[in-house]
């Protein structure tokens, strides 16, 4: 089976990421920009095609473009070992399941974070190019029509700079999440303005356990408490600006 490892970029990826995806039959870019730009450098291929504030649409337009059996999509400050690498290749050689949930590890100065919401995530990175496609424009999610088996090898997500680039993204991702809980008939409300923000922290710090990762852990409870302040700030802007 032929497998392309997909990514989704601002800038080109590094060359740790890229060493790391050698094993691929083939490499797509997908970089914002304009949608005729595209070049390819051996297995990879790099196309400019805009974002519109639609991350769904960027995946799948990496998948229209992708000529492998199956598709492993990586973020460009992810990481595959060679452990990764072996369970992946193992996997798409058996034709049991369409999909594969792969548990994801944050690291923060090389200190793994065990707990919180994001010590033990499992998300669909691999499967079949034809399979499912992306929805939803920001945290979104490959909708697959079929079986989902697990791959128990972790993808290391280095975030030495999570504060600073977590802040950055938070007002762009709670601009684009505050519409979408609307649609999803979760709408701004007082009780979740005062509640979710303070109920989050606690949940990520005392529930789930990041106290126990230190003080990464607690920055990483506070920001996704503040990130949950945020959506529903700009719920209650656009609810007020309509």
């Amino acid at each position: 089976m032929k497998l392309t490892a997909a990514i989704i970029s601002k800038t080109q990826p590094g060359d740790r990421l890229l060493r790391s995806l050698d094993f691929a039959d083939q490499i797509v870019i997908v970089l914002d920009g304009n949608e005729s730009k595209s070049s390819v450098r051996g297995k990879m291929n790099i196309f400019h095609h805009p974002l519109d504030n639609d991350f769904a649409i960027q995946r799948n337009f990496a998948l229209s473009r992708s000529k492998g059996d199956w598709v492993l999509f990586v973020d460009d400050d992810e990481i595959i070992s060679r452990e990764l690498q072996k369970e992946i290749v193992e996997k798409i050689n058996s034709n049991n399941p369409v999909a594969y949930f792969i548990p994801r590890k944050d690291l923060v100065y090389h200190q793994a974070l065990r707990h919180g919401e994001t010590g033990n995530i499992k998300i669909i990175r691999l499967a079949k190019r034809d399979a499912g496609k992306f929805i939803r424009p920001v945290h979104e999610t490959w909708k697959i029509k079929g079986r989902v088996g697990e791959i128990s090898s972790p993808l290391y997500h280095t975030k030495d700079h999570f504060v600073s680039e977590f802040i950055s993204r938070m007002a762009q991702y709670a601009q684009l999440d505050a519409p979408i809980l609307e649609t999803e008939k979760k709408p701004f409300s007082t009780f979740r303005l005062l509640m979710n923000p303070p109920l989050k922290f606690i949940l990520n710090y005392k529930i789930k356990g990041g106290i126990w990762d230190g003080y990464p852990g607690l920055f990483q409870a506070y920001l996704m408490s503040v990130q949950s302040l945020s959506v529903r700030v700009f719920q209650w802007t656009n609810k007020n600006s309509s």
